[in-house]
Order: structure tokens, then C-alpha cells, then sequence
């Protein structure tokens, strides 16, 4: 059985770094900025008059700089996406996306089109800006009420995502045999051994070799359960706290939050939607403590919110598969495991943590998620 043990659940929100499955604080280091005149540009181009403020909004990847405004029309989120040769295809399937759930109710930060030609997007020297209404809003704090709430719009999200009508996608690799995660594991050992010269490295070898192993069997068993039958479709890519914002007042048991806006559509591609379903179930079930080290972190997930994660989701669609139920489990280790060795391999470390203690408590937690893979399964039964 999932281990019903009792773990104090914390009021405050979990803190996400670029989609990684943990609460820890912002990755420190220099972030992308806007230039002043680039700015007085962009901002030209859309429909905004009586400017009153500009200010940095320190938030998400580094090399996406972001600035809130203050205008007469009220506030708004500029945000410069990184130049890369895809880009432009990338962001026309996002908008795309984004666009038609909102015209299907589905609450989502708006986009603003530019003020000549209406597009939802400004493409300038390679570079990709979008300007968004700004949303004022919160994360969710860890109750099982708004972990059911977040499911419940992740279901909303995928029927409706489900009728866009879409042709040859853009290429966007998600985490299921990713070529990056099998680079990741060859460069891990030298990059830690880089950042902490005093690490263990007798120990930082044998938890490196078990994550290596255990995420190939997890693989294998995503593969052989059949992932390649699976229906596929636009979907978030996304889906964890930092991604959904709850309205603002502080909950209570009685009223908990609703999901006011779900944001950053950047990874969103066409995949089977039990990706989204793993990275959420995984996300927003985290125990997490950032005043202490990873390797005391609990072991487990939440069951509670697991729960109501699903049970919101199931609420909506209705129709869990066999083969979602059987692919489940192996998905979120696989998840769990690429959303962690890929940071560390490029710096050593994951936002502040060392990487061999935040590695060892990845393995535990995998390792966890294996021994109650049938529980786990269960939870998507009709």
C-alpha cells in the first residue's frame, strides 16, 4: 500500500525551478535583460498608451527576460523567448494552442496582439516577444482540495486541446527516451566532481550508476506496457505549480482556491496526454523542505494529493486507458529522473543544492514510486 503516514503538509507554495519536480529556491546566476532601447521598441509596437511603470519580473528560465507594465490599459507581461532555429515554428504551434482554449473558456494568461496587424506574436532580429495580460494570482498551496483542482483543469485542458485541429507539429522532445537524458548521465559524474572537488566519489558513482539503471528499466517497461499505441494530441508539457495560478485570497479548507490562469505554454507539443498526467501527479504531490538538505527530504509523495490530483483529472475525462494505468508509474520515475540529472549535468549542482545529496534523494523517491507502481496504476481505475 502507499504509505498513509502522516507528513506535515506546509501552508506555503511550492517553488518550482524551470519545471523540475522539487521545491527549491530560484537557480542563481546572471539572467537575460532587456536593452532600453529594445524596449521602448517592442513596446511600441502594441496597443499600450500611458506607460507608468516598467520593472524586472524575475521568474523562470534565465535566458527569457520578462518585464511587468503598468499602462493605462492596465498591466501586462512582456517576455523575449530564446533564439533558436525552431523558435518561430515553435511559438506559432504555442499561440496556436494558447489561442484556441482560450476561445474555448479554458483559463489561460491571454496574449495581446500587436497594435498594426493584430499578431500574437513580434518577430524582430531572430527574437520572439510576446506581451500577455497580466495575471494576478498565486500558487498552489499544498492541499489536497487545489491539487484537485489543478487536475480538473489539466482534464479540461485536454479535451479541449484534443479538437485543435493541427498538421506537422513542430519537433519538441519531451522526457520519454530522450536522447538529452542519456547525454546527461555520460556528463553528470565530471560536472559534479567539477562543482564539489571534496564529493565522495566512490558514492556519487554508485548513485549515479542506480539512477542510469533505474531509468532505463523505466523506460523499457513505458515502452513494453505500449506507449506507442497511445493516442496522441496537443498537450501543456508542462504541468507542475509554477505553471498554474490559483486566485489570490488565502485559502481555507471550506473555500479553496480556483485556478485562475495556467501560463507558459513553451513546452507544449503533441504527445500522448498521460505526459502531462505524470508530470503533474509527480509535481504536485512533492514533499519538499527547503530548510533542510534533500538527502532528509521525505521519501514518499503526498498520497492525499496524488489522489486528488487523479481524482480531479478522472472527473473530467472520464476515460483513463489500460495502457495509461500500466505506462503510469515508470513514467513519472522517468520524469522524475530527466527533470533532475539534466541541470546537474551542466552545472554540477540544482539551483543551490550539491548534486550528489540531491541526486541520492531522487534515487530514494524513485525508488519509492517503483515499490508502489501497482497503487499507483490503481489510481487511474475507472
Amino acid at each position: 500500500m502507499i504509505d498513509q503516514e502522516r507528513v506535515p503538509e506546509t501552508d506555503g507554495s511550492e517553488s518550482l525551478n524551470d519545471g523540475t519536480a522539487v521545491g527549491l529556491p530560484n537557480t542563481p546566476g546572471d539572467r537575460s535583460r532587456f536593452d532600453p532601447g529594445e524596449l521602448r521598441r517592442v513596446i511600441a509596437t502594441f496597443p499600450l498608451t500611458g506607460i507608468r511603470e516598467i520593472r524586472e519580473f524575475a521568474a523562470g528560465s534565465r535566458q527569457a527576460p520578462k518585464v511587468r507594465i503598468v499602462a493605462e490599459e492596465g498591466d501586462f507581461l512582456l517576455k523575449r523567448r530564446t533564439a533558436r532555429p525552431d523558435l518561430v515554428a515553435r511559438a506559432t504551434f504555442n499561440h496556436q494552442l494558447q489561442l484556441h482554449l482560450e476561445a474555448l473558456g479554458v483559463p489561460v494568461a491571454r496574449l495581446v496582439g500587436t497594435a498594426e496587424e493584430n499578431k500574437s506574436m513580434l518577430l524582430e532580429g531572430g527574437q520572439v516577444y510576446e506581451m500577455f495580460h497580466w495575471v494576478e494570482g498565486r500558487r498552489m498551496v499544498k492541499a489536497p482540495q487545489e491539487a484537485v483542482n489543478a487536475g480538473r483543469i489539466l482534464g479540461r485542458l485536454h479535451l479541449e486541446a484534443a479538437r485543435l485541429e493541427w498538421t506537422d507539429a513542430p519537433p519538441m522532445p519531451g522526457f520519454h527516451a530522450a536522447a538529452q537524458v542519456k547525454s546527461a548521465f555520460e556528463r553528470l559524474e565530471p560536472a559534479i566532481v567539477v562543482a564539489d572537488p571534496d564529493v565522495n566519489r566512490s558514492k556519487l558513482h554508485d548513485v549515479v550508476e542506480r539512477l542510469a539503471e533505474r531509468c532505463n528499466a523505466a523506460r523499457a517497461r513505458v515502452e513494453s506496457a505500449g506507449w506507442s499505441g497511445l493516442p496522441v494530441q496537443p498537450i501543456h508539457g508542462d504541468w507542475h505549480p509554477g505553471n498554474v495560478l490559483f486566485t489570490p485570497e488565502k485559502p481555507t479548507r471550506r473555500r479553496p482556491g480556483a485556478v485562475r490562469a495556467v501560463i507558459d505554454f513553451d513546452a507544449s507539443r503533441v504527445e500522448p496526454r498521460l505526459v502531462d498526467v505524470a508530470n503533474g501527479l509527480l509535481h504536485f504531490s512533492m514533499r519538499s523542505d527547503r530548510s533542510v538538505s534533500p538527502a532528509a527530504w521525505p521519501t514518499s509523495l503526498s498520497p492525499r494529493r496524488m489522489q486528488a490530483f487523479v481524482d480531479g483529472w478522472k472527473a473530467v475525462v472520464e476515460n483513463p486507458i489500460a495502457e495509461e494505468r500500466q505506462i503510469l508509474p515508470a513514467l513519472m520515475i522517468e520524469c522524475l529522473i530527466a527533470e533532475s540529472v539534466v541541470p546537474i549535468a551542466r552545472s554540477g549542482s540544482f539551483a543551490t543544492v550539491p548534486g550528489h545529496p540531491f541526486l541520492e534523494m531522487v534515487a530514494k523517491k524513485a525508488e519509492w514510486i517503483d515499490s508502489v507502481s501497482e497503487e499507483i496504476s490503481g489510481l487511474l481505475a475507472v
